[in-house]
């Protein structure tokens, strides 16, 4: 990542050196020039001004409007911008920025003297980390500040005018990956479980090449959300996300356990998405050891498979290292390649690209390592690591056993529409809100049912479900859980947390031990007061999604099974 990039909300007059003003600059055609959503009105000797195809403005005019200090060194012919305690120089005549005296960036255009004003190329506003565009044909140009830019996005979400963001600010792929009326249902569906917008908070910015990705507080009456937004070198979105917020406090820090040793791996090494993984094992095994892969649950996950204040896959490899098990862990792809799945792209989004391929590859990493025995290579899946293990196992991982944390023989929407109707009746009878919301995720259930009757080609084009592609679940319904689970026959174990509200004891635990009735190597066991991550909590906000804010690790008894089963398979 580049340097982050901050504003001085401060203002010094340059000191210039006098030079004959140009005779007339009437004829040069007039450029409209905004800050902050506000124009800038400049005497016609001092305006901004095209030459060739570069546009030219004053840097102490803009500057002090945007809250940027200016200091234009005569003797040196240099000009330093000072923002956040960093200091960008320039040379006059050169395009070349010195950040903090030794970092080195390249603008479009150089910095030049005209009558007595400093000049700089427009280009120099987004390197230094503001949102900017130029339209030449209109004659406009903006500057914003990442927090102007950030509040008047949330403002044009609150007041309503999706249509109005939509058209000015998305760019051309993320108007083909969200259309208004997705945007609109996006940001309105956060009025159930937040309430009213208030105000954003604690924003951020940082610059990456020519993107500026800027994450902030979202304050709503019944909590907070996290906004990031990433927008191009032509001031446009190009992504827009709503997440809960980072915990104030992280996963319990660990030190690798004495006995044990660690190493990195890459995952898929020579494909065009390596993974970086990490090998946990027995420091200076005798003899081979058995192994495991560690697949993790929806969404864009690290290796640790970090959730708030857990760290669960990191608490595991420890472990069962320290009880002679290797244990291969690393990011998931979504995580490390989000730009596969966005844009175009997302509308054939597909749990083989996002996990299957890569436990195969993982598995087979393991059993062409000679520290490891080739014929005791298992898989840990959790929740939707969990429901995939069969179809892991069948598709290359040919694994030795699966041991299933959390997962469901279910299909994915069966759970979503559970999770979505369990929060609607928690609201009070009275809520008019209730009625509504049932309605709604009712229409996504018809939708998700009515799956079944496309081909896979038409579901690329279908209506969502559920917030996400209709071709992600058409694909992964095409290779039913269950159904290959019954199909197996070698040790599973199946580990439920009796207190877990996303995968449910009473219906996916029960649905195990039905479906694998026929597999004389399958056991089961359920940990009384654990949640999804097998992690035991009893303070406040037990019960609900909140409580995952608290550190915890993975209780102690899940790991020591784990460790026990996988030694005791022959």
């Amino acid at each position: 990542m580049s340097k982050k990039l901050t504003l001085l909300l401060a203002c010094v007059l340059l000191g210039l050196s006098i030079w004959p003003a140009p005779a007339a600059h009437g004829a040069e055609p007039k450029v409209i020039f905004s800050v902050n959503n506000e124009v800038l009105q400049f005497p016609v000797n001092e305006a901004p001004f095209i030459t060739g195809d570069m546009l030219m403005v004053p840097i102490r005019k803009a500057g002090k409007a945007l809250g940027l200090e200016v200091v234009y060194i005569q003797k040196e012919k240099k000009l330093e911008l000072s923002r956040g305690g960093q200091q960008l120089a320039i040379k006059l005549g050169t395009g070349e920025v010195v950040i903090n005296g030794k970092d080195k960036l390249a603008v479009n255009g150089k910095v030049i003297l005209r009558g007595n004003l400093v000049y700089v190329p427009f280009s120099l506003f987004n390197a230094l980390g503001l949102i900017s565009a130029y339209d030449s044909a209109a004659g406009q140009a903006t500057v914003n500040t990442p927090q102007n830019y950030a509040d008047t996005v949330t403002g044009l979400l609150a007041s309503g005018k999706y249509e109005q963001l939509w058209q000015r600010y998305f760019d051309k792929t993320a108007k083909t990956a969200i259309s208004v009326m997705k945007l609109q249902q996006a940001w309105e569906g956060l009025a159930e479980p937040y309430g009213a917008y208030n105000k954003l908070t604690s924003l951020s910015s940082h610059q990456d090449g020519k993107q500026i990705t800027i994450t902030g507080t979202a304050s709503f009456a019944k909590g907070d959300l996290a906004i990031t937004t990433t927008v191009n070198s032509n001031g446009k979105i190009t992504g827009l996300w709503f997440s809960p917020p980072a915990p104030s406090t992280a996963a319990p820090e660990l030190k690798l356990p004495e006995g044990v040793t660690e190493e990195e791996v890459t995952v898929g090494a020579g494909t065009s998405h390596p993974l970086k993984g990490l090998l946990t094992l027995p420091a200076h095994p005798s003899h081979p050891v058995p192994s495991v892969v560690l697949v993790q649950g929806s969404g864009a996950s690290d290796r640790d498979e970090t959730v708030l204040g857990y760290k669960p896959f990191r608490d595991i490899a420890y472990s069962l290292a320290k009880q002679g098990i290797a244990v291969l862990r690393y990011d998931k792809r979504t995580y490390s390649y989000p730009e596969q799945f966005t844009g175009a792209a997302a509308a054939t989004i597909n749990v083989k690209d996002e996990v299957v391929d890569d436990a195969v590859a993982a598995a087979n990493l393991l059993k062409a390592d000679q520290r490891m025995d080739s014929a005791r290579v298992y898989l840990a899946g959790h929740s939707l690591g969990g429901m995939l293990a069969p179809r892991i196992d069948s598709e290359g991982g040919n694994f030795a056993g699966l041991i299933l944390l959390a997962g469901s023989p279910r299909t994915l929407w069966e759970i979503m529409y559970d999770q979505n109707m369990a929060a609607i009746h928690s609201l009070p009878d009275a809520d008019p809100v209730k009625a509504q919301a049932a309605a709604a995720v009712n229409a996504e259930l018809a939708k998700a049912k009515a799956l079944a009757g496309l081909t896979l080609e038409q579901a690329k084009t279908a209506p969502g479900v559920f917030k996400m592609p209709a071709y992600y679940f058409k694909e992964m319904d095409m290779h039913n859980t269950a159904e290959l689970a019954r199909k197996l026959t070698k040790p599973v174990l199946v580990l439920q947390g009796g207190d877990d509200i996303q995968v449910y004891p009473a219906t996916d635990f029960s649905l195990w031990k039905e479906v694998l009735k026929g597999d004389a190597a399958a056991s089961f066991k359920l940990y009384p007061g654990l949640n999804h991550f097998f992690v035991n909590y009893e303070g406040k906000d037990a019960g609900t999604a909140a409580e995952y804010n608290t550190p915890g690790m993975v209780d102690g008894q899940v790991l020591s099974d784990m460790g026990q089963w996988i030694l005791g398979q022959h």
